[in-house]
């Protein structure tokens, strides 16, 4: 299982990208920038994207059960007379 990204690591990501984009040396290859930049992003977007799916399990970790949702069986209110079987009249079909 790899190790989870510490939000250090994120932000270190971040912070690398920003200064990069701000150093504008004509003497660096720019295909090289350009690769490194887009290895960044990519790394940001995983970890990022690690991060909202682990809030994600979290909140369905703390979610009810669903026997849980189920309200409990009413209660039958005194005087509210109880109808059985027996004592329902059917209307007969002709």
């Amino acid at each position: 299982m790899p190790q989870r990204p510490t939000p250090k690591s994120l932000e270190s990501l971040h912070v690398t990208l920003q200064k990069l984009e701000q150093t504008s040396d004509p003497g660096q290859d720019e295909t090289s920038i350009a690769v490194l930049k887009r290895v960044l992003v990519n790394r940001i977007a995983d970890l990022e994207l690690t991060k909202t799916f682990e809030l994600a399990e979290a909140e369905i970790d703390k979610a009810h059960e669903p026997a849980d949702l189920v309200p409990p069986p009413s209660i039958t209110e005194e005087g509210t007379p109880e109808m059985t079987m027996d004592t329902v009249q059917l209307d007969k079909l002709d």
